[in-house]
C-alpha cells in the first residue's frame, strides 16, 4: 500500500475520533457525582442533577458512587467531581483531586471547615443553608409584629447564630441566644428563651434539633406561644410555623449550570448560597397561635422582590 494512502487513513482516523468524542479523549465519564446516601434530599437531588444537566450531558457521562466506593482512579479520570452531602465533600477532598470539585446540600460552616484543612484545591459550593439576610427578611415580612429572636445553639452553629444576631440585630429585632453542648440542656435553656413570647428560628445542628428533640421543641415553644421557623418542610408538617428552604430541584439547577460552566472551559462560581427557595407554611399552627399568616407563594414574592431591589440598588 502506498505510504500516502495510510497516511491519508490515518488522518481521516483521526479526524473521525475527534469528532466522535468532541475534540476531547477521555478514558472516563466527564461528570462524577458521589453522595453520602441513596435516599432522601440525596437521592432526589441526585435525580434533578441528572435531568438538569440533559440533554445537553448524557447519562453515559455521569458516573454516579457512593463514598464507600470512591477510589483515586475515579476521581482522575473525570473532569468535574459533583459531591452531594457533608460525608461526600470530606470523602473527596481528603483526596485533594487536581479536578474542580463542586460541593453540594452541605451547610456553609461545613464547607468553610473543610476548606480551612485543604488549602488549595480547586473547590466551590452551593450551600443546603439560605443566607442570614434571606431568613431575617422571612420573619420581618411574615412576622411584621414579632420584636425578638430567639436561637438556640450548638457545637456546630455558633457562628451562624452570630451572622444571624448581627442581622437581625441591623433590623431592630432584640435577639436572645443559649448556647447547648448536649440535649440534657436543650429543655433549661428553651425555658430561659422561651420565657416570654418570641420567634425561635431553628438551626441545622444535630446537637440541638434532631429526630429525638424535635417534638419536645415543637411543644415547648407552641406552650409559650412562641413560634418555630424551621429549615425544611418536614418542621412545617412536625407544626413549626414557617419554613425557609431550597428544593432538591432548586439546587440541581444551579449546580448544573456550574458544570455546564466548567465542561465549556470555564471555571467554577465562587462559592454561594441557593438562588431559588420556597416558604413552607402551617395555617392551623397560625390559627391556634393568634397569628395572621399569608401564604407561602405570596411570602416567597415579596421576598424576591424585596431581593430584586437590593441588588439593583448601585
Amino acid at each position: 500500500m502506498p505510504r500516502g494512502t495510510s497516511a491519508m487513513r490515518l488522518l481521516l482516523l483521526l479526524l473521525f475520533t475527534a469528532l466522535v468524542t468532541g475534540g476531547e479523549a477521555f478514558a472516563g465519564p466527564r461528570v462524577l457525582v458521589v453522595t453520602s446516601e441513596r435516599s432522601g434530599a440525596h437521592e432526589e437531588t441526585l435525580g434533578a442533577l441528572r435531568s438538569a444537566l440533559s440533554p445537553d450531558i448524557s447519562a453515559n457521562d455521569i458516573e454516579i458512587v457512593e463514598t464507600r466506593q470512591l477510589d483515586n482512579d475515579m476521581a482522575a479520570e473525570a473532569r468535574i467531581i459533583v459531591t452531594i452531602g457533608t460525608q461526600a465533600a470530606k470523602a473527596v477532598g481528603t483526596r485533594s483531586p487536581k479536578q474542580p470539585v463542586l460541593n453540594t446540600l452541605l451547610p456553609r460552616d461545613a464547607y468553610e471547615s473543610l476548606q480551612a484543612t485543604l488549602p488549595g484545591q480547586r473547590s466551590s459550593a452551593i450551600f443546603l443553608d439560605q443566607p442570614v439576610q434571606r431568613q431575617i427578611a422571612l420573619l420581618a415580612i411574615a412576622l411584621p409584629d414579632r420584636a425578638t429572636l430567639a436561637l438556640l445553639t450548638g457545637p456546630a452553629t455558633e457562628e451562624l447564630a452570630r451572622r444571624l444576631a448581627y442581622a437581625a440585630r441591623e433590623r431592630q429585632l432584640r435577639v436572645n441566644i443559649e448556647h447547648v453542648a448536649s440535649n440534657a440542656e436543650i429543655y433549661p435553656a428553651l425555658e430561659r428563651l422561651l420565657a416570654e413570647p418570641t420567634m425561635l428560628l431553628a438551626l441545622p445542628d444535630s446537637t440541638v434539633f434532631n429526630s429525638y428533640t424535635i417534638q419536645n421543641v415543637l411543644l415547648t415553644s407552641y406552650r409559650n406561644r412562641s413560634p418555630l421557623i424551621g429549615f425544611s418542610p418536614a418542621y412545617v408538617r412536625a407544626g413549626a410555623l414557617l419554613a425557609l428552604y431550597s428544593t432538591p430541584a432548586q439546587i440541581a439547577r444551579q449546580a448544573a449550570e456550574a458544570v455546564r460552566s466548567v465542561l465549556s472551559g470555564g471555571g467554577l462560581p465562587p462559592p454561594q448560597s441557593p438562588r431559588e427557595f420556597e416558604v413552607a407554611t402551617n395555617p392551623n399552627v397560625a390559627r391556634s397561635l393568634g397569628i395572621e399568616l399569608e401564604s407561602g407563594e405570596r411570602i416567597v414574592a415579596r421576598m424576591r422582590l424585596r431581593e430584586s431591589q437590593r441588588e439593583a440598588k448601585p
